[in-house]
C-alpha cells in the first residue's frame, strides 16, 4: 500500500505542477496582452501628436500667406491712391 501512496502522490505533484504552468502561462498572456494595449495606446498618442503638430504647420503657413496677401493689397492700395491723386 505505501507504495500507491507514493506513486499517488507523484501524480498529484505532477498534476500540480501541469496546474502551476497553466497558471503561468494564464498570467504571463495577460502580462502580454495588457503590455500590446499599452503599446497600441502609446502608438495612437504619438499619431495624434504627429497630426497636431502638421496642423500647426499648415496653419502656420497659411497664416503667414494671409500676412502677406494683406501687405500686398494695401501696398496696391496706396499705389492707386498716389495714381489717382496725381492725375487730378
Amino acid at each position: 500500500m505505501s507504495k500507491r501512496k507514493d506513486s499517488f502522490n507523484m501524480n498529484d505533484l505532477l498534476s500540480n505542477g501541469e496546474n502551476d504552468a497553466a497558471k503561468l502561462a494564464v498570467i504571463a498572456g495577460l502580462i502580454t496582452t495588457l503590455g500590446d494595449g499599452l503599446s497600441t495606446i502609446a502608438a495612437m498618442m504619438a499619431l495624434e501628436e504627429a497630426q497636431s503638430q502638421q496642423s500647426n504647420t499648415n496653419n502656420n503657413s497659411s497664416s503667414n500667406k494671409i500676412d502677406e496677401l494683406e501687405k500686398q493689397v494695401q501696398y496696391l492700395t496706396k499705389e492707386l491712391n498716389k495714381l489717382k491723386y496725381s492725375r487730378k
